[in-house]
């Protein structure tokens, strides 16, 4: 995960996909705040790798988990996240998750 995380950071996108995606395929769903997380980052990292219905699927799923509880940090990545995507409100997938009241 923090091989995944670095990536993200450096702007890695065709680096980072695979390994956040092999890493949420294994991860045990009662974690549910991590996996917000985790996927909150696999949304960032499809903008950047100018896949925005991909990251719009991924932001859907972390927005879902993290409203079954309260988390800064959840809520900070959302915001992110969000933000992200907003350049890319024509596209109907992307405009449905902004759309959305939180």
């Amino acid at each position: 995960m923090m091989d995944a995380r670095v990536y993200t950071e450096l702007r890695k996108p065709l680096r980072t996909v695979p390994l956040l995606q092999e890493v949420l395929s294994r991860y045990d769903s009662t974690h549910t705040r991590e996996l917000a997380l985790y996927l909150s980052w696999l949304a960032v990292v499809l903008v950047d790798a100018n896949e925005p219905e991909e990251a719009a699927r991924a932001a859907r799923q972390m927005l879902d988990l993290s409203a079954d509880f309260a988390s800064d940090r959840t809520a900070q990545r959302a915001r992110i996240v969000l933000t992200k995507l907003e350049p890319f409100r024509d596209i109907p997938e992307v405009r449905e998750v902004l759309d959305t009241p939180a």
